[in-house]
């Protein structure tokens, strides 16, 4: 049996206080991810999961197309506004988001509201993050 690159993930999520379009929302903090290395990432909405670990609703599948995603990786946006929609494995034959030993910024990391048209407020936008200890050769 082959080994999972992913050792580790964990479900961040981030709530959406208001949906005006221009808005921009920092992750919080995640000392989990602190000094880790991210190798993928997958978000959800609440036709896949219904409430995130506090509760919240999570944002409903309508609004996956006025969300856009920044990551942060040593003070530079590498992943810039790259759409919600593509980050949901389920709308992608189950295909997760890789990425090479990304050290991600979680502070200085947002999603953006580009149309807040379908999102509804005190919802939250929920993500997972595989990681690893060590980078990956």
């Amino acid at each position: 049996m082959q080994k999972s690159k992913f050792e580790k993930s964990i479900l961040v999520e981030l709530q959406i206080k208001t949906t005006t379009a221009g808005t921009q929302i920092v992750f919080p903090d995640v000392p989990q991810l602190r000094g880790k290395y991210v190798q993928a990432v997958e978000v959800f909405t609440a036709t896949h999961v219904a409430k995130t670990p506090t509760q919240l609703t999570t944002v409903a599948d309508a609004a996956k197309n006025g969300i856009l995603v920044n990551l942060d990786v040593n003070s530079n946006v590498i992943i810039e506004n790259i759409p919600y929609y593509t980050l949901i494995s389920a709308n992608n034959g189950g295909l997760i988001r890789e990425f090479k030993n990304l050290q991600v910024n979680i502070n200085k990391s947002n999603i953006y509201i580009g149309d807040g048209t379908n999102i509804v407020a005190n919802t939250a936008a929920l993500f997972c993050f595989y990681y690893t200890d060590r980078p990956i050769n």
